[in-house]
């Protein structure tokens, strides 16, 4: 930990004509791992929140310095890993901070604690504070006052044109604090979030080419994002936060070559649901199976940092959410330039309405709701229109397509050309591109 003292760089008439208080002359900054920190510097026992609670303030200590110690830390994750939460007793845990010496580590836990926020969740608000403390127009988190706050979201609003996605995870983010400091909730109301625009979706013939593509000229991290690219837009979690979840304990295989995935839904409170993908994705030696990665590609790379992670980077330690999230953006956009990650969640929810088509010739939502793992059939209703639109220009199994089966669907007559032997299927022509839905 280093500790400086350096001249506070907001414009004074900046901070004179929207944040209505006067600027520092000079602060204190202190750095984790190169990260800046301003709330850090008050992790002495006796100026701790929680009294004299000695177990606590030393376990505070200790928290603090495993998070900010994490190994490995990836750009922008300032929070590092909030499991060490777990190892503290709730009892000892405060009601409400005092927001004149609390750290950003100790809301942090609050919220886990008290509030019971996910972890991924807490990580994502502690940046977005810190964001909103580093500000041009800045947050007081010391001395939390509505009229500072309307300054700094007015001028996000106003000024830097923030969406309307953003200015709600500040206000989200600003609830977790006031929360913890015990502060009665302010009436500030973000704007309405827009509705999904529509996305546009590769075809079949395009998505094959991601499970193939030469992503690095390291053997390992190449196969990764191949694999990577394979089960998600097969498997359709919600990326990136459920590939992190996934451990090799979730993966169960039999001998006879049945099994199931078992995925964890941070969204939903992490709870789980059960999926069984065909033998072909689960346990198949000619295709980028769950089975061939734990046998062969995983043990490559895993060491002591692995824990049970099922998909791990290349120096073996578990994916991150923020890691993960820029790199299969930045590979994806290299075959598909519209590409964004969650896209392969709406691919995936296309491709298995139009196989229930194929197969019972009707869009039935009962078995992809409950695949995605939607709580609302709504959710899933609003597919219906895109995947129609998508079986009228491609109508053919699309999971089989990209599995390379189009042989086999022919011999099972699972499309039957009428006047030409060269069909969609066996021609591999993709159709003219066609609207896709909005994010779900």
């Amino acid at each position: 930990m280093i500790t400086i003292t350096a001249p506070w760089m907001i414009n004074e008439e900046t901070c004179y004509k929207y944040c209505s208080h006067k600027p520092f002359t000079q602060t204190t900054i202190t750095f984790f791992n190169n990260q800046f920190d301003s709330h850090s510097t008050n992790l002495q026992p006796s100026k701790l929140v929680g009294g004299r609670n000695q177990k606590w303030n030393n376990n505070i200590i200790n928290l603090g310095n495993n998070i900010f110690d994490h190994p490995n830390p990836h750009q922008g994750e300032v929070m590092g890993d909030l499991e060490y939460v777990n190892t503290l007793n709730r009892f000892e845990c405060p009601i409400t901070l005092n927001p004149q010496n609390a750290s950003f580590i100790e809301v942090g836990i609050h919220a886990v604690l008290r509030q019971r926020l996910q972890r991924s969740t807490v990580e994502k608000h502690l940046r977005y504070a810190r964001y909103m403390e580093n500000h041009p127009c800045p947050v007081n988190f010391r001395t939390p006052s509505l009229e500072n706050f309307i300054r700094h979201m007015d001028y996000r609003e106003q000024i830097e044109h923030a969406g309307p996605h953003a200015l709600i995870h500040e206000w989200k983010t600003m609830r977790m604090f006031l929360k913890a400091y015990g502060i009665p909730l302010w009436t500030y109301k973000p704007p309405s979030t827009p509705k999904a625009h529509i996305r546009i979706l590769p075809f079949p013939d395009m998505v094959y080419k991601f499970f193939h593509y030469p992503y690095s000229e390291d053997d390992y991290e190449n196969t990764l994002y191949q694999y990577l690219f394979c089960h998600s837009f097969l498997i359709g979690w919600r990326v990136p936060s459920e590939i992190c979840e996934l451990t090799t304990k979730d993966v169960v295989i039999n001998d006879n070559g049945t099994g199931c995935i078992v995925i964890t839904e941070v969204k939903k409170h992490r709870s789980q649901r059960t999926l069984f993908p065909g033998r072909q994705l689960l346990v198949s030696k000619t295709h980028k199976s769950f089975k061939n990665w734990i046998d062969y590609w995983r043990p490559k790379v895993a060491n002591q940092h692995s824990k049970d992670a099922f998909y791990l980077q290349p120096n073996g330690r578990p994916l991150t959410v923020r890691h993960l999230g820029h790199k299969l953006s930045n590979y994806g956009k290299q075959i598909w330039k519209e590409f964004q990650p969650y896209d392969m969640r709406h691919w995936c929810a296309i491709s298995r309405l139009i196989e229930q088509k194929v197969s019972t010739d009707t869009f039935d939502v009962i078995p992809v709701k409950n695949w995605l793992g939607h709580e609302k059939i709504q959710t899933t209703m609003n597919y219906v229109h895109y995947a129609e639109q998508y079986y009228n220009q491609a109508p053919y199994d699309w999971v089989k397509r990209v599995l390379k089966f189009h042989e086999q669907m022919e011999e099972e007559n699972t499309l039957k050309p009428t006047n030409s032997q060269n069909t969609l299927v066996s021609t591999g022509n993709s159709p003219r591109e066609v609207s896709g839905p909005g994010r779900n």
